[in-house]
């Protein structure tokens, strides 16, 4: 179906092609609100929405809480093969260098504290 429409200034007409499914009964129609109809049931698809962040927030927490799980277990881990290596290397010491009755040094003596950091506590 063709369509004549005048222009602005009346002196030539602009043809407009309209196909015959779209006839111009289809204007007077109800208009088509299908893509809305999801407002409908808003309150509904709040409350899933909101259930589902939920979700995904409570998911987020476990999987950091299990990271950190399994950090503090290696962690661990290392510590204790830092130890049995320490305890290791002690053993392997001739008892002859841990032997205190022989030793020159004064066991009532105060700690060593270097010059520098006397003078800051002078100065304080």
């Amino acid at each position: 179906m063709l369509l004549k429409v005048p222009s602005v200034d009346w002196t030539d007409q602009i043809v407009y092609v309209v196909d015959d499914d779209e006839s111009l009964s289809d204007f007077d129609d109800e208009p088509d609100f299908s893509e809305y109809m999801w407002m409908e049931n808003e309150e509904e698809f709040d409350k899933n929405e909101l259930q589902r962040l939920e979700e995904e927030e409570i998911m987020q927490e476990c999987f950091e809480a299990m990271i950190e799980d399994e950090l503090e277990e290696q962690i661990n881990e290392w510590e204790k093969a830092k130890t049995e290596e320490q305890n290791t290397a002690l053993s392997a010491l001739p008892k002859t260098q841990c032997n205190v009755e022989k030793s020159v040094l004064n066991p009532m003596a105060d700690e060593f504290v270097p010059l520098c950091h006397q003078i800051e506590f002078i100065a304080s």
